[in-house]
């Protein structure tokens, strides 16, 4: 007879950690930082290292928000992490925060690539720019205004349930 084992409990490593080995990974296989859409993938991390992420392609949508809004986007839950990838403009700040005017149109104006990852442990993305794409940019978790709030909401919120058709 087999004695009952306890089931194996994988801790998740730094979300930053896994956040810089994510965007490491999609940087060897996106060759653009000019994307269709926004995109979402399912990360397995837990027992690997972070720099090894086991990675699944979701969902793609031309709208963020809409992205993780789709019920579609809750198979992202079934995974220890999810991954969003977006790319766009970004405009040097101003030393109160704000952009003069639409990144796209500034004239100082860099194409980016945006890896935000998340997962029960936090949030954390990093960024790389087209006009030096070996380096990155990480933020632990600190970002603030629409995208940050719309990720939490995405993975921290519980699941909706819709009422059973009679």
């Amino acid at each position: 007879m087999l004695e009952d084992q306890p089931e194996t409990q994988y801790i998740l490593a730094d979300i930053s950690e896994i956040a810089i080995g994510v965007e490491a990974k999609l940087h060897t296989s996106l060759d653009s930082f000019e994307l269709s859409g926004a995109r979402l993938y399912g990360v397995n991390c837990a027992g690997r290292p972070a720099d090894e992420p086991n990675m699944c392609f979701l969902v793609q949508h031309l709208d963020v928000y809409e992205l993780l809004d789709a019920p579609s986007s809750a198979l992202a839950r079934m995974f220890d992490a999810a991954a969003i990838v977006t790319t766009g403009w970004a405009a040097p700040l101003n030393a109160d925060g704000s952009v003069d005017g639409p990144p796209s149109q500034h004239e100082q104006r860099r194409r980016v690539r945006l890896v935000v990852v998340v997962a029960d442990n936090g949030v954390a993305s990093v960024l790389r720019f087209e006009d030096e794409p070996d380096e990155v940019v990480t933020d632990p978790g600190s970002a603030t205004g629409s995208l940050a709030e719309a990720i939490n909401r995405f993975w921290f919120d519980p699941p909706v349930t819709l009422p059973a058709n009679s």
